[in-house]
């Protein structure tokens, strides 16, 4: 009877987008290729990382 009432209110919730909503922010979160570089940038003007690790991750990306 319990596993019923999931499904039930499972499919609730899928037909109303609400369960697509939910999914959608659980899922992973892949961050874009500007957000690292400004990091690779930062970290070398501020002198953490040499120019050579610098111009390797700028290839990397």
């Amino acid at each position: 009877m319990f596993t019923l009432l999931i499904l039930a209110i499972g499919f609730y919730l899928y037909k109303t987008g609400d369960l697509q909503k939910w999914f959608g922010k659980m899922g992973t979160h892949v961050p874009d290729n500007t957000s690292a570089r400004q990091t690779i940038d930062l970290r070398y003007a501020a002198g953490k990382i040499t120019e050579e690790e610098y111009v390797k991750l700028k290839n990397l990306i």
